[in-house]
């Protein structure tokens, strides 16, 4: 009987472990920004090239799928590996990357706004709430706790800036421009400030292999303010500041693009999908430009960036998919 009983519970903690959910860091929510935000680059290029539409509202369901399959990792983790989940939280660099979840809560709430008005709004203001209030929680850890020189990487862009963009941008996509202006007053102010910081680490301390893939974080401020910009503005657009702001994300980018073999130093990981977003965004961003202005380079450039953006996402999810089938996309 003792040992009917013994094989019983054996089998019940084999299936126990066979559906458990795999570890994860709070890093891999990137999938769904660079999903989200690929998405809403086609719903651009669909209104300016008259491309299918199906494509970017793909784009928005996978990333819709991406964020619930995170989130259930992320509260698993709280729940069956809560060390884990309290290292992550107080860790000075990874901590910055929880970031991703309130954003990612502000996309998928661009994602369905076309399909459910009232339900994109609720997501959006719980997601714009949590952003702001993590994003001014970490801030006071910057003058509350010691942090070494070397734990001063791009990431920090994500909680006080890059994440604080994005709720700018999408309050003025759902209409709440005066909003949307005061978050672009904080999220450009705190990148002007934190990028001489992290500018100074990476010249003179430099960034680690491991952590090469955080430089598709450092592009991103640049490439949301110049879409949050044209967005807020509309129609009263300064034409001057779009053009300067579109000039410095396109600099960035091209001096990221002469990074390509340090970056590449380090071997592919799920932490690629970082590059997705900045240059999803900046495709975006000038085929919003290229709608508002008859510039042929801008037409151009535009034309540019959105393949590249596709090759790049394409590149990626191979990558990722080997990764899966080899069984090491999740750390182990």
């Amino acid at each position: 009987m003792d040992k009917i009983v013994s094989n019983t519970t054996q089998q019940e903690q084999y299936r126990v472990q066979k559906i458990a959910l795999p570890l994860a860091p709070a890093s891999f929510f990137a999938m769904t920004l660079g999903l989200a935000e690929t998405g809403n680059a086609w719903r651009n290029a669909t209104s300016l090239w008259n491309l299918p539409s199906y494509i970017g509202e793909i784009l928005e369901a996978l990333a819709v799928i991406s964020f619930v399959w995170w989130l259930l990792i992320f509260i698993n983790k709280w729940i069956q590996h809560r060390k884990a989940a309290i290292t992550e939280f107080n860790d000075p660099v990874q901590s910055s990357f929880l970031a991703l979840i309130p954003e990612s809560i502000i996309l998928v709430a661009l994602a369905i706004h076309p399909y459910n008005t009232k339900t994109a709004i609720y997501f959006f203001w719980i997601g714009s709430v949590l952003n702001l209030i993590y994003g001014a929680y970490r801030l006071s850890t910057l003058w509350t706790q010691d942090r070494q020189q070397e734990q001063t990487t791009p990431s920090l862009f994500l909680t006080f800036t890059a994440s604080i963009l994005v709720n700018a941008l999408v309050a003025g996509l759902l209409g709440y421009n005066h909003y949307g202006f005061l978050l672009l007053g904080i999220g450009t102010i705190s990148w002007l400030i934190m990028d001489s910081v992290i500018t100074q680490q990476l010249t003179v301390g430099g960034l680690g292999v491991k952590t090469r893939n955080f430089m598709g974080i450092y592009m991103a401020p640049a490439v949301i303010l110049f879409v949050a910009y044209q967005v807020l503005s509309g129609e009263t657009m300064n034409i001057s500041i779009a053009y300067a702001l579109m000039g410095y994300a396109l600099f960035i980018f091209v001096t990221i693009s002469f990074s390509l073999k340090w970056l590449k130093e380090q071997a592919f990981a799920p932490g690629y999908w970082a590059y997705t977003f900045g240059i999803a965004t900046l495709s975006q961003g000038l085929s919003l430009f290229a709608l508002k202005t008859n510039d042929y380079a801008v037409s151009v450039a535009a034309i540019i960036v959105f393949c590249l953006t596709n090759i790049l996402v394409l590149g990626v999810v191979i990558g990722s998919v080997k990764l899966i089938m080899k069984g090491n996309y999740f750390p182990k």
